[in-house]
């Protein structure tokens, strides 16, 4: 997603190159919702989007989600309780990764592509600890921006299974690996395709009980013009909770919340990135 500096997990942008997107690195983000209309307007309210609705292959309606003319996410419609945004990863074969899942352990939880035009054939699929992610197989006429204010611009993944993870993600796109931890009571591995890192993997704090379920953590950076703690504000004004208090890091300063429907996501300021400090959506052991 990003390029790696000072020594940091990330820092820079994530755009879309004419050749498409590096295989592994996120190249859609998606929330699956039970009330879009109440979800879009949350995010409006917050991150400043406007949308676009279109139909998906079987004619089920699909919103993108734009900054201006630049697409930055999707919406779905899915009956319940969605506690997590999904992101999608890059593969230039569907098929071909989705028989990488099943050797590796993981699971297809679709039998057919998921197609949206102007984004592309999609899957959802369980890694061998049971965290869904996506798999994309980007349209000719792909378009996704990140990294910029009002986008996504870095993923966290966290999981009770650190090393299992780790096994799992590389064997599926050949991802390099660094701990920016120390391993034991840190262990914060970051994921690199291409050069660039494209995501940071957290093991569950001690204590984390069992039963907590992994999760990913869609961090969007707030609008400088607004400041973080202007957005924080709207976003709780808007009906969002505050699952913990904030925090900083060499990212930026981090607030992690859930949306009026109960999905977590995270905004952050990159512009208050501090020293390394640890603190990670893994310091939040509930499933509520």
């Amino acid at each position: 997603m990003t390029v790696p500096r000072r020594g940091h997990p990330a820092g820079g942008e994530m755009r879309a190159e004419q050749s498409g997107p590096v295989p592994g690195s996120p190249c859609w983000v998606e929330l699956a919702t039970g009330d879009p209309g109440r979800s879009a307007e949350f995010y409006h309210h917050v991150l400043g989007w406007e949308y676009q609705w279109c139909q998906d292959q079987s004619g089920q309606p699909y919103a993108l989600a734009m900054l201006g003319d630049e697409p930055v996410a999707g919406f779905r419609p899915q009956p319940g309780v969605v506690r997590d945004w999904t992101p999608y990863l890059a593969t230039g074969a569907l098929s071909d990764a989705a028989g990488r899942v099943d050797r590796l352990g993981g699971a297809l939880l679709e039998s057919w592509a998921h197609v949206v035009p102007g984004v592309g054939a999609k899957a959802l699929v369980d890694d061998p600890g049971g965290a869904t992610v996506g798999l994309l197989e980007p349209a000719p006429d792909w378009a996704f921006t990140a990294g910029v204010p009002g986008a996504l611009v870095w993923l966290e993944f966290v999981t009770h299974r650190a090393h299992q993870a780790d096994r799992f993600y590389a064997g599926l796109f050949g991802y390099h690996q660094r701990q920016f931890g120390d391993g034991n009571t840190v262990d914060y591995m970051v994921y690199t395709a291409g050069g660039d890192s494209v995501l940071g993997r957290v093991r569950m704090a001690a204590g984390t009980p069992a039963d907590v379920p992994p999760r990913w953590i869609a961090h969007f950076a707030v609008d400088p013009d607004l400041g973080f703690d202007e957005t924080l504000h709207r976003a709780r004004a808007a009906g969002a909770r505050l699952r913990f208090r904030p925090y900083a890091s060499t990212l930026g300063k981090v607030a992690v919340l859930s949306d009026p429907l109960d999905t977590r996501f995270a905004i952050i300021d990159p512009s208050l990135a501090s020293d390394w400090d640890y603190r990670s959506a893994a310091d939040d052991p509930y499933d509520d």
